[in-house]
C-alpha cells in the first residue's frame, strides 16, 4: 500500500447511528441504528446543502485518473448547438451529442436558480432560459457557469 492509499478500516456498525456507504458501482447502502429515520433523513439533507454551496461556480470534471468516464446523462461541457433540434410541439431539443432536454419543465442549477425556457432559441440554435430575477441565458452557457443541472423538483419559486 502506498503513503497516498488510505487505510481501510471495518466499521462496526453497532457502534455508528448512521453510516452511508457508496461503492465503487455506485451502489449505496444506509445503515440507521438507534435514531428515527426521519432525523437521519434532516441530516443527510442538511449535509447535502453544505455540499451544494460549497460547489465551486463551474462544472465538475470528472476523474481522469480512474478513467471514469462523464454519464450519459450529463454530457461533457459546453453543450454543442451545432447539430441541435427543437421538437416545437413536444418542447424537447437535442443538443449535438444527442442528448435531450425537457423544456417543458423547469431546471434548477447548482445554486438553486430556476431556470424556465423562454420558447426562443439563441442564434446558435440553443435555448434561451429565463431564470427567477428575469436574467435571461442560453443553456450551454448556464451548463458551463453554474452548472450540473437538472430539473426542477416541487413548486416553481
Amino acid at each position: 500500500m502506498s503513503d497516498l492509499e488510505p487505510a481501510i478500516r471495518m466499521i462496526d456498525l453497532n457502534e455508528q447511528r448512521l453510516v452511508v456507504t457508496f461503492d465503487q458501482d455506485g451502489v449505496m447502502r444506509i445503515h440507521v441504528r438507534g435514531m428515527c429515520t426521519t432525523e437521519a433523513a434532516a441530516m443527510l439533507s442538511l449535509i447535502a446543502g453544505e455540499l451544494v454551496a460549497s460547489h465551486p461556480p463551474f462544472p465538475c470534471h470528472w476523474d481522469e485518473e480512474r478513467d471514469t468516464p462523464a454519464p450519459a446523462d450529463r454530457p461533457d461541457e459546453p453543450l454543442p448547438g451545432d447539430g441541435g433540434r427543437l421538437d416545437a410541439e413536444r418542447q424537447v431539443w437535442t443538443d449535438g451529442t444527442g442528448h435531450t432536454w425537457d423544456l417543458s419543465v423547469p431546471w434548477d442549477d447548482a445554486v438553486s436558480v430556476r431556470w424556465v425556457w423562454t420558447g426562443r432559441m439563441d442564434t446558435s440554435g440553443v435555448p434561451l432560459m429565463r431564470a427567477d430575477d428575469g436574467e435571461v441565458e442560453s443553456l450551454d452557457v448556464i451548463r458551463a457557469v453554474v452548472g450540473p443541472i437538472a430539473p426542477g423538483v416541487g413548486e416553481q419559486r
